[in-house]
């Protein structure tokens, strides 16, 4: 009878335990339970199941920043070397969320994306692996995705090294039918990463720097007040919030040793975080450029402001960016609140020469619109990331060189780039702009660069942060 009680015990305790270790993700023939990468997720309504599944329900934006969720590869958050993987096998269930999905919206589809060692998460420094077009509203997605043979070495021209540190799961909005608030649920059930045959061990994570050579984040909080209304009250006075790059060696009491500054943008409905960089972990894709370039010298050492480019009481904190108002009036906040503040906070080097702007689509677009033609005074390094003049080049240029409070100021760096296959920017469009302002008098050094299969996305706008801080403050 005891033995009979003590058989029956052991089984359900196996059951329960095969119950819970259902669904997984697997590495090396080792399955845990998933972990999500909070932070790096743009999903909600997140429910982990006793079976070990994860499911979260994705919201379109309407302009390609669809939700999804990101997760680590290993539970304690240690990355693997992708070159030594061949595959990956995925499997999960999605719907659509009723009344929820645009009549002549396309079937979900879905992209994969592998986050490099420097990642945010899902918009913040990630690779994509694939995507997938359903052929039904609601289903079952499993597939095996081959690792292409250069993968690797995409991971490396991104960010240096093949060490990759989680996986996600994108919504695809972009150019799909789809309308903001569009929502489709996705359950996800098994991810295994499979190893080539006789494959290293996967290496840990060491970007070769001292601990000496790497930069430091902070944040600020510096006081401004909403441009868009008329007469300002106390109402529309506000402390803003940035992050702030310091380099290697920057000493606060070092008041000889001067830096230049370099400003940069987020897109529309982003903020100061969109760009990544941050106090916590590795401090995000961007930082480790800063980084790797000053050491070795090839960088110019400068400090780093991400801000948010709205200049009304919606900037957030943490808010979405949407107030276009908002974005026209940054000039007064470049100006009279953020470029002072700096300068009054941190070792800065003076003059224009040592002060750049730059930022991606909207960002591009306040690069080109308040910095160029209203801050030229101030600023003389530009660069813009999927943005750009709206408009006719000539008129522009013709615009500026006629103001004759800019009859000497000249651009000493300008740079622009493009995915070609960028719709919402309308690639079309961006040969011309280029030959254009390549041929303008006023600009000293000019560099311009497509990116092969780009779209309106981060990779391109990480490559040219990449181009231009090496063009910068020479």
């Amino acid at each position: 009878m005891k033995k009979h009680f003590l058989w029956t015990f052991l089984i359900s305790i196996l059951a329960i335990s095969v119950a819970f270790c259902k669904y997984g993700i697997t590495v090396r023939d080792k399955k845990e339970n998933f972990t999500i990468f909070t932070e790096g997720s743009v999903a909600s309504d997140f429910e982990e199941a006793e079976d070990g599944s994860v499911s979260w329900i994705a919201t379109a934006v309407g302009d390609g920043g669809g939700g999804g969720a990101s997760f680590y590869i290993k539970s304690n958050k240690e990355e693997i070397n992708i070159a030594n993987y061949e595959s990956i096998d995925i499997e999960f269930d999605y719907s659509i969320v009723k009344k929820k999905w645009a009549d002549n919206a396309d079937n979900p589809s879905f992209g994969i994306r592998i986050l490099p060692w420097d990642s945010t998460g899902l918009f913040g420094g990630f690779e994509s692996l694939v995507t997938f077009f359903t052929d039904a509203k609601s289903g079952t997605l499993k597939r095996s995705i081959t690792i292409p043979s250069d993968f690797a070495e995409r991971i490396k021209k991104g960010c240096d090294f093949d060490s990759v540190l989680g996986f996600a799961i994108k919504f695809n909005d972009y150019n799909s039918g789809n309308k903001a608030g569009d929502q489709v649920k996705v359950q996800l059930k098994n991810v295994k990463f499979n190893a080539k045959e006789n494959a290293k061990e996967d290496k840990a994570f060491d970007d070769g720097l001292k601990k000496s050579q790497h930069g430091s984040v902070v944040e600020i909080y510096y006081p401004t007040h909403d441009y868009t209304v008329e007469k300002v009250t106390d109402d529309d006075k506000y402390e803003k919030h940035a992050w702030v790059y310091l380099p290697a060696g920057y000493d606060e009491s070092d008041k000889d040793t001067k830096y230049p500054v370099f400003i940069l943008l987020h897109g529309g409905g982003q903020n100061e975080n969109t760009w990544g960089l941050s106090n916590k972990g590795r401090g995000g894709r961007i930082k480790g450029y800063m980084d790797r370039g000053m050491a070795n010298g090839d960088v110019t050492k400068f400090i780093l402001v991400t801000a948010t480019g709205v200049a009304s009481k919606n900037w957030g904190p943490n808010g979405a960016g949407r107030d276009f108002n908002g974005y026209n009036a940054f000039k007064g906040e470049l100006r009279d609140d953020l470029l002072p503040y700096l300068r009054d906070n941190f070792n800065i080097k003076d003059g224009r020469d040592n002060v750049a702007l730059a930022g991606l689509s909207m960002g591009g677009v306040q690069t080109f619109n308040i910095g160029i033609a209203e801050c030229l005074d101030l600023i003389s390094h530009f660069g813009g990331f999927s943005g750009y003049y709206i408009g006719d080049a000539t008129e522009f240029m013709n615009k500026i060189d006629s103001n004759k409070k800019y009859t000497f100021f000249k651009i000493h760096n300008l740079y622009m780039t493009c995915g070609d296959h960028d719709q919402v920017v309308n690639y079309a469009a961006f040969p011309g702009l280029v030959k254009a302002f390549r041929n303008w008098s006023r600009v000293e050094n000019f560099k311009d660069y497509t990116y092969p299969d780009g779209t309106h996305d981060f990779p391109v706008w990480f490559n040219g942060f990449k181009d231009f801080i090496y063009m910068i403050f020479k």
